[in-house]
């Protein structure tokens, strides 16, 4: 094989890897998406036998870019071996499975947070390694647990509530807008919005509140439904 030729490969796996880094690290905040068990379990007829109750748990921690649709990531894959690590017992064994438990019978949670870390969170990898990641992610779910922010504004699960009270109860904590998901059904003949999931931004490093990129709303009605 020639020199030239040599040459001219060497370029194109420069220019790959070079590319690929910056692939997974081209996001501008992460999109901390909670979901509500119950709503979950309500149109899904794998649910778990007993989801869980009074609170919401972590659908994922997803990086976005403000700019550009979002690609493919690039990073290494999720490791179990590294969640298995002696250092990780407490985050695999407990504060995990009760902040992002499966909520798919016939998947576990090692399963769930292989999936969304495959598919998001590679893209941060840059700035939060695996471990990093998911201690972010449980961190978040701490401060900004949906049920709990809810609840201080003494909205609590089985009503019907207005979006804008629900969003200001996220606004009260956070200071900045929230992003509703419903999933909309038929309720004694007419159309019932039912709260899904609730979206909250954060930087990139996970920490602070900061606004959402502009998306619709799926909650298209001014009256949403939170209830078991």
């Amino acid at each position: 094989m020639d020199m030239a030729l040599l040459s001219t490969i060497a370029v194109l796996l420069v220019s790959a890897f070079s590319s690929g880094a910056k692939a997974a690290n081209k996001y501008d905040y992460f999109q901390f998406v909670q979901q509500w068990p119950a709503t979950f379990c309500h149109h899904n007829p794998d649910c778990v036998r007993n989801p869980p109750r009074n609170t919401f748990t972590i659908h994922g921690l997803w990086p976005s870019n403000d700019t550009t649709p979002e690609k493919p990531c690039v990073g290494t894959p999720f490791s179990p071996a590294e969640m298995f690590a002696a250092e990780n017992h407490g985050l695999k064994d407990y504060f995990l499975p009760q902040a992002w438990p499966q909520l798919i019978a016939r998947f576990t949670n090692m399963q769930f947070w292989r999936t969304e870390y495959n598919k998001h969170g590679t893209c941060s990898e840059n700035k939060l390694k695996q471990t990093e990641y998911f201690r972010t992610a449980h961190w978040a779910w701490v401060r900004f647990n949906a049920y709990i922010l809810f609840a201080n504004s003494q909205i609590h699960p089985g009503g019907d509530y207005h979006k804008a009270d629900l969003e200001q109860a996220i606004r009260a904590v956070t200071t900045m807008d929230p992003l509703l998901m419903c999933k909309k059904i038929k309720a004694m003949g007419s159309d019932t919005w039912l709260l899904e999931e609730v979206i909250i931004c954060l930087d990139v490093l996970g920490g602070q509140p900061v606004p959402c990129r502009p998306r619709l709303s799926t909650c298209t009605d001014p009256t949403i439904y939170y209830g078991y």
